[in-house]
């Protein structure tokens, strides 16, 4: 856990030269990320496979909840992440950088066993309920990982989303908007939650 928060430190000049350099970033509701403490559950819609860095810039640099730890699969829709993932560069990107792997088709009870054991050990989760990429300019469909995790483990979750707004001159707006954390219940239907997390996260995407 020490060399997954130094390594995920370490990152932040890294992080602010990338994603200040393509875009013009803003970061709002940094407050609410205040209102919880450790554990916790984020969750947000994935525009890149770089966007994992960007949380380096939402929690600030001086944050008290490194390490994340990022829900992650090795099989991607694009043949490039496919390859990386083959000759083991992401996998090494994974191993550096506290993510762990879900398997599609492997059963949620099985999927969700090392989310669960990472909050009992008083560690921070990231999932993209949308379950991949989506760089159409919208939020997918959302899987129900999150909503049944935070049920069963009772861990409070923060809505984040990324949206990318109009071009300047040289760069694109990067809107971030972190939203009020949200408390599932245990017995909560699946079905339900997922509806109020996609509801959330939808709500603060259309905040320009």
């Amino acid at each position: 856990m020490i060399l997954l928060r130094l390594s995920q430190f370490m990152t932040w000049p890294i992080a602010f030269a990338y994603f200040n350099s393509l875009y013009r970033l803003r970061i709002n509701g940094r407050e609410n990320l205040k209102k919880v403490s450790r554990p916790f559950i984020i969750i947000v819609n994935h525009f890149s496979f770089a966007d994992s860095f960007l949380f380096r810039l939402i929690l600030g640099f001086a944050t008290p909840h490194l390490p994340l730890r990022f829900m992650a699969v090795k099989k991607f829709d694009w043949p490039h992440l496919n390859f990386l993932s083959t000759i083991g560069i992401i996998g090494f990107i994974y191993s550096i950088f506290g993510v762990f792997i879900v398997t599609p088709g492997l059963g949620l009870e099985k999927n969700l066993e090392e989310a669960k054991r990472l909050i009992g050990r008083k560690q921070n989760i990231v999932i993209y309920p949308e379950g991949k990429i989506v760089i159409e300019g919208a939020i997918a469909p959302f899987k129900p990982g999150a909503a049944v995790l935070a049920a069963d483990t009772g861990a409070p979750v923060v809505p984040i989303a990324t949206h990318i707004g109009k071009k300047g001159f040289l760069r694109r707006e990067l809107v971030v908007n972190i939203g009020e954390p949200i408390r599932i219940f245990a017995g909560s239907q699946p079905a339900d939650a997922t509806k109020v997390f996609y509801d959330a996260i939808v709500d603060l995407y259309n905040i320009k």
